[in-house]
């Protein structure tokens, strides 16, 4: 017994001085966890440092016109997950969102922080890390609703607007009873059309809606308050990066469990709109 005893002691002094070496040697690790796949993404980005891509999207990413500093749910996320992983050399771009892939492929990004849906079509093309939060779509019309959409199905004959290149692009694209499908570069842009009677109805994320009309509560528009998004329509954001960039993809999952776990993540997003029941899956009753 006492033999086995001193066998155990043996073991676990071998793995804390192996911890405690990993930590010592690796200044970019957290919780002493090493990200070296054999692809260098990670340490690149210790190194030479590492480019965000955004859009203008709020709540989730935007530049702020009183500060013209970047900000926004995650924004905030990967200030905090960079803070973590010990990249200091961190520079953002804003393009278009539907230009944001094209300019990670083309290396002129690392990363695209403006959370996306995971779906086969972008899969094809890029990884995705692990989930940041949940939400879905909602849809928003002129105040007194004057064309009476509450549905999918209402949407037949009218002039539907959504951002370019977004999910709820990818969906309505395949229907051809619309009247017109109106696509464009911000969520701003779509709103104020459809204020104007330039469109029918905007399909977006719901806490993009209640946001602009929390900040906007004179603006002649409305949340679909009975609407019942299709079960397509909700997921987990997730942030994408290029396939070959494993060791970053990692850490960057890695470290999104984390804020996750302690209470961060929950935190960040709680001040644009969101709450915990925003954090994990939750059903949709369709």
């Amino acid at each position: 017994m006492r033999k086995a005893m001193q066998v155990f002691a043996s073991i676990l002094i071998g793995v804390a001085t192996s911890l405690s070496n990993a930590h010592a040697t690796d200044s970019g690790a957290i919780s002493d966890v090493r990200f070296e796949g054999g692809d260098g993404s990670y340490a690149r980005a210790i190194r030479n440092g590492i480019t965000l891509v955004i859009a203008a999207d709020p709540p989730s990413t935007f530049r702020d016109e009183k500060t013209h500093t970047f900000d926004g749910a995650d924004v905030r996320i990967f200030r905090e997950i960079t803070k973590r992983l010990k990249i200091t050399k961190v520079t953002w771009d804003i393009v278009p969102f539907d230009a944001m892939i094209p300019a990670l492929l083309a290396g002129r990004a690392d990363v695209i922080v403006d959370n996306l849906h995971e779906n086969e079509q972008r899969l094809r093309v890029v990884a995705f890390t692990s989930p940041a939060y949940w939400y879905g779509s909602g849809i928003a019309v002129q105040r007194g609703n004057p064309s009476k959409i509450h549905g999918w199905d209402d949407f037949a004959g009218h002039t539907v607007g959504t951002v370019r290149g977004s999910f709820n692009h990818q969906l309505l694209e395949g229907r051809k009873d619309l009247k017109e499908l109106k696509l464009y570069t911000s969520s701003e842009a779509e709103f104020s059309d459809l204020i104007a009677g330039r469109i029918d109805v905007a399909m977006e994320d719901d806490i993009k809606i209640g946001q602009f009309l929390k900040q906007h509560p004179a603006a002649a528009m409305q949340m679909v308050a009975d609407y019942r998004p299709l079960p397509q329509e909700y997921g987990y954001a997730r942030y994408a990066l290029r396939k070959g960039d494993i060791d970053l993809n990692n850490a960057v999952s890695r470290t999104l469990d984390e804020l996750r776990a302690d209470g961060t993540l929950g935190s960040i997003i709680r001040q644009f709109g969101y709450t915990d029941r925003n954090l994990w899956y939750f059903p949709v009753k369709n």
